[in-house]
């Protein structure tokens, strides 16, 4: 293993507090916004997407953005001037919004580097992604960061794997590719031929990417980072032990930091 591959939110760092929701936000101004709508333009109906046109700059990914955003509230009815006040009303609460790593990030990172590892940063994020790294405090402990805003696609494209395949400078069978999204971070990866590590923390809803059997399906999980470590431990262990061909069993480490046993 020469290298681990990371989702960013939800695996590395998190919001305590978004703020209001735009469901919250369209509706304090007199209108709905069904989810369906909400999806359509804003959530995972984009996953997988290829988005070049949009992604030449800054301005035109923030134009893209933009575009969406008003897309999303003229499908709920909302008129174009109030839209400007939501829209300044977001921007303003995005602008104090205070990402934060996990407590155990830092210190399994810095593990991960005394083991020769290279670290990346693989993630579905708008341009400003080097930000939102560095102020979580996670910028010195990763040596790459590949973001689907300047890739031109989203996770599980393809092309997101082989940029960060690329720019880490190792074989997919070389890499570990850990996240928390069934979807981006296991169906993608294993398809472009890396091993993955399903993170899921325990305060996250139901996963809505993941298949109804996947609790059946050979992966190694965790619910925290440490649990990595148990898998790295795990297939070292076996590999010393039975040689290079051997494989460990997914996803029966279950050290008490919080990797969960299937």
């Amino acid at each position: 293993m020469k290298a681990v591959i990371l989702d960013f939110y939800g695996t590395l760092a998190e919001t305590p507090d978004w703020g209001p929701s735009w469901a919250d936000l369209v509706e304090a101004v007199g209108y709905e916004l069904p989810d369906e709508v909400r999806d359509r333009w804003w959530h995972d109906a984009l996953d997988g997407t290829e988005h070049d046109e949009h992604s030449r700059s800054r301005d035109h990914y923030v134009a893209w953005q933009q575009s969406r955003i008003r897309g999303m509230l003229d499908d709920c009815g909302v008129p174009r001037a109030t839209q400007d006040d939501l829209i300044a009303r977001v921007r303003d609460i995005g602008a104090h919004r205070r990402i934060r790593a996990y407590d155990e990030v830092p210190e399994v990172l810095a593990e991960l580097r005394g083991r020769g590892l290279t670290l990346a940063i693989c993630s579905n994020w708008d341009w400003d992604l080097l930000e939102a790294v560095d102020a979580a405090g996670l910028g010195v402990s990763v040596d790459v960061v590949v973001c689907s805003a300047w890739v031109g696609a989203r996770k599980p494209h393809p092309r997101m794997y082989d940029a960060v395949l690329t720019q880490t400078g190792v074989a997919p069978a070389e890499a570990l590719f850990v996240g928390d999204t069934w979807a981006c971070d296991v169906d993608g990866p294993r398809t472009a031929g890396l091993r993955t590590v399903y993170l899921r923390r325990s305060h996250f809803g139901p996963d809505a990417t993941a298949p109804a059997d996947h609790h059946t399906q050979d992966v190694h999980r965790a619910t925290d980072l440490r649990g990595l470590l148990d898998v790295l431990d795990a297939t070292a262990s076996a590999a010393a032990t039975s040689g290079p061909r051997a494989t460990v069993e997914r996803g029966t480490t279950d050290r008490a930091s919080g990797s969960a046993p299937l």
